[in-house]
This record gives C-alpha cells, sequence and structure tokens, in this order.
C-alpha cells in the first residue's frame, strides 16, 4: 500500500542528526546484528523471551516489501554508514486513516535522543505527508526509556493492559501511547515556542524522494 503509485513516494527524512530510508536487502547483516543481542529484542514484541529463531523473523518481517500495510525506516546518523537502528509504521489502514508505530535501536546509541528525533520525523511524516488521523505506539510498562521517547514526542498515554506472553507465564503489563491529528498539531506548535531548547526535535527538514 504504501509503494503504490497512487501513493506517495517513498521517502528520505532528514533531521539535525539523522537520515531515514526503507531497509533495503543488503541492510540484512546489520539488522540481524542488532537483533541478535537479547537486550534489543527484549522489548521489541510483546514477548520477553529471547531466541534467534524469533530474531531471524522479525528481521525477515522488517525486509519484507510484501507487506502493503506497513513501512520500515533505518536509520543512519549523519556521516556514519552503519544502520543504528529501525523506526516502522505498521497496521496502517486506509480507510480509517490510523496506525502503529515502533521503533528499536541498536545498544550503541541508547541513551543519545536519535529515537526521539527518529521517531519525531516519522510522525511528522504520518500526520503532515500521509495524513493520518490517529498513531498508537506500546511498550512494555517497565521499559520507561520507550515510554519517554513517546512522550517526548507528545504522545499520551491512552491506556494500559495485560497480555499474557504464554499460558504458563505471568501476564506482562503494556502501556499504549497517543497521538490524533489534533493533539500532533497542538504539540507542533508548543515545539515552535520552544525551538532553541536542547532537547526539541528538529522535524523541519525532510524530503520526499
Amino acid at each position: 500500500m504504501l509503494n503504490e503509485d497512487t501513493r506517495t513516494p517513498m521517502p528520505l527524512l532528514t533531521g539535525s542528526r539523522l537520515m531515514m530510508k526503507p531497509i533495503e536487502p543488503q541492510d540484512a547483516p546489520r539488522l540481524l546484528d542488532i537483533l541478535a543481542d537479547p537486550q534489543v529484542i527484549k522489548y521489541v514484541t510483546q514477548s520477553s523471551f529471547f531466541s534467534f529463531a524469533r530474531s531471524r523473523r522479525i528481521a525477515s518481517e522488517l525486509l519484507s516489501t510484501g507487506r502493503r500495510d506497513s513501512l520500515h525506516m533505518g536509520i543512519w546518523l549523519h556521516g556514519e554508514r552503519e544502520l543504528a537502528g529501525v523506526v516502522s509504521m505498521q497496521h496502517w489502514r486506509e480507510e480509517k486513516r490510523d496506525a502503529m508505530i515502533g521503533y528499536m535501536l541498536a545498544k550503541a546509541y541508547w541513551g543519545r535522543g536519535i529515537a526521539t528525533e527518529a521517531l519525531g520525523l516519522m510522525l511528522h511524516y504520518a500526520f503532515t505527508e500521509l495524513k493520518l488521523l490517529h498513531i498508537e505506539g506500546r511498550c512494555h510498562a517497565v521499559n520507561t526509556a520507550s515510554a519517554r521517547v513517546m512522550q517526548k514526542n507528545g504522545m499520551q498515554l491512552s491506556r494500559t493492559f495485560q497480555h499474557r506472553r504464554m499460558f504458563f507465564a505471568a501476564p506482562v503489563e503494556m502501556m499504549v501511547y497517543a497521538h490524533t491529528d489534533r493533539t500532533y498539531d497542538e504539540y507542533r506548535k508548543g515545539l515552535q515556542l520552544q525551538a532553541n531548547q536542547e532537547n526539541a526535535p528538529n522535524l523541519q527538514s525532510y524530503e520526499i524522494r
């Protein structure tokens, strides 16, 4: 759906520190390296059990071009050739103009505000270019770092739920954060008033190719 001729062209998004573009088959080795880290994949899905088979399955899904309701954008820092992570928009329903968003970074890039900037670029593209009306993101309740990434981009906690991973395991609490086109517009107006703050994401520069 995202790469049909009637759709917006596949994007190239640029921010103050990074560039994002759709990941391609040549990115597979680096993607597998990232997903082979148990600390990275622990929160990528709603299951917290690590297995190399699951890592390979997730990599295959991210590299697949057959899903018409998903867009997986690789993250590269300016001046670097190594893939730093991925931001994904999934379960995009054209008729409802909504989607889910997710992200992951190689551990070497944690704690540097990169995920915050990358998510901000994807939200900007989704609301201003694709004209979506509603976007949700989920994280484990204990994954406070992931929650902060969404909070820094103006997303609000909308609900929590208990996810049972396996029949013998205790349920895991999940948090759901959301933006609507209205709340995103309000957030963007607030950013304009705080443009000089150090942690304000730079969403002004992006281009479509």
